[in-house]
């Protein structure tokens, strides 16, 4: 469920050059973090790519439709299996309310060893980190924070894309969608994530693209921080209700923002 917010709703970053002082003042009411949580597509990745090529060398192997970039993009946020879903039913809603959906279902259900294959092989091909990443990961690592990615997507490619990029320096956990029986935006992955930390009561950011981020986090009663132009189901991040409580264009003033939360104490 969605609703639009006046300017008085969104605490927003603007640019990487100077913080708004109301998102600082939104921040400041909860206790500085001592770890930060991220979802990895949309957010810290650019993967839709790898994910279009994966989909649609399973449907033409199944003989069904191939499916736009654009089409993926919007089914990406909740799980392998509700994509190949989505990608089967052409449609966000996947099967629901279709008259044949228990055969679609079982169709689906034997076709998932198959995309998580075709998936594994080639995702880091065309995958990229947007902007600020590398440099949000990095610096939350280096102020000691614990950092973890809790993420939708399987645990296997995931942990495949953090290697071929480099940041397996920088987070100490990872949560992915097949990890646990639930997914975000159950909060349960947040807090494993903190238990795989070593921190189960530690003060914690959520920052994510999507309503499944923003509902986990406030779930487990910690801030949520999203970018624009993520995996959003193609809905803009301003119209989600419950509103994060930051927005970024991206990651890049993510540093100065973790940096002026030095010394906050929360209430």
């Amino acid at each position: 469920m969605t609703r639009a917010f006046g300017s008085e709703d969104v605490f927003a970053l603007e640019s990487h050059s100077s913080l708004h002082g109301r998102a600082i003042e939104r921040l400041s009411r909860h206790p500085a973090p001592e770890a930060v949580l991220f979802d990895l597509d949309g957010t810290l990745v650019d993967s839709v790519a790898d994910i279009h090529a994966a989909v649609n060398a399973l449907l033409a192997e199944l003989g069904q439709p191939t499916r736009s970039v654009e089409e993926v993009r919007q089914w990406v946020g909740n799980g392998a299996r509700m994509l190949v879903e989505r990608a089967l039913a052409g449609s966000l809603h996947g099967f629901h309310g279709m008259s044949d959906a228990r055969e679609c279902h079982e169709m689906a259900d034997r076709a998932m060893p198959r995309f998580r294959s075709i998936y594994h092989e080639i995702c880091v091909d065309h995958t990229v980190p947007l902007a600020g990443a590398h440099a949000a990961l990095a610096c939350a690592h280096g102020m000691g924070l614990g950092v973890a990615i809790v993420t939708n997507k399987p645990l296997a490619p995931t942990e495949r894309i953090v290697d071929a990029l480099g940041w397996r320096p920088f987070v100490r956990a990872i949560v992915g969608g097949d990890s646990l029986p639930v997914r975000k935006p159950d909060p349960a992955p947040l807090f494993t994530a903190l238990r795989m930390l070593g921190r189960p009561e530690a003060a914690a950011w959520m920052v994510g693209d999507s309503a499944n981020d923003v509902g986990a986090a406030k779930a487990a009663r910690i801030p949520s921080i999203v970018v624009r132009g993520g995996y959003n189901h193609g809905e803009p991040v301003e119209t989600l209700d419950p509103a994060p409580d930051v927005i970024l264009d991206d990651l890049t003033p993510f540093p100065a923002l973790l940096a002026a939360t030095r010394g906050f104490s929360g209430t």
